[in-house]
């Protein structure tokens, strides 16, 4: 299972050529995301101006129906508490999709080049591409 960070999903959404290719590179993997990237493209979707609002929404859900959305659950809570730091970087939702994907087993999560997202102790992969 392939995971899609928001910079990713948000460009699949807008139809950038970067990732139509990629969707097709990834042509009969199980593609994922997590809740707490739907809620940042909710966010982001409940803030578009007033006409553009609904149709944003119904491209997201669209995107939604073709994805496994991975739940922020129990299991995704404890993969994330046994790896907190102190420092927490990225901030505490960050860990929660971390634990959801570690949960659920996930082995890749594709990002952005500029995203710093945290290393740790995670078995998945980060892969960064060029958007």
């Amino acid at each position: 299972m392939r995971a899609l960070d928001t910079p990713v999903l948000l460009s699949i959404l807008h139809g950038a050529p970067v990732a139509k290719s990629l969707l097709k590179s990834l042509s009969g993997e199980e593609l994922a995301t997590t809740e707490v990237n739907l809620l940042e493209l909710s966010a982001l979707a409940a803030r578009a101006p007033g006409g553009s609002r609904a149709q944003r929404i119904r491209e997201l859900e669209r995107l939604r129906r073709r994805l496994t959305v991975l739940p922020i659950d129990s299991r995704a809570h404890a993969e994330a508490t046994a790896r907190l730091t102190a420092d927490r970087p990225g901030g505490l939702l960050l860990w929660a999709m971390y634990g959801a994907l570690q949960a659920h087993g996930c082995a890749e999560l594709i990002t952005d080049t500029r995203s710093n997202l945290p290393g740790g102790h995670w078995r998945f992969k980060v892969r960064r591409i060029r958007l």
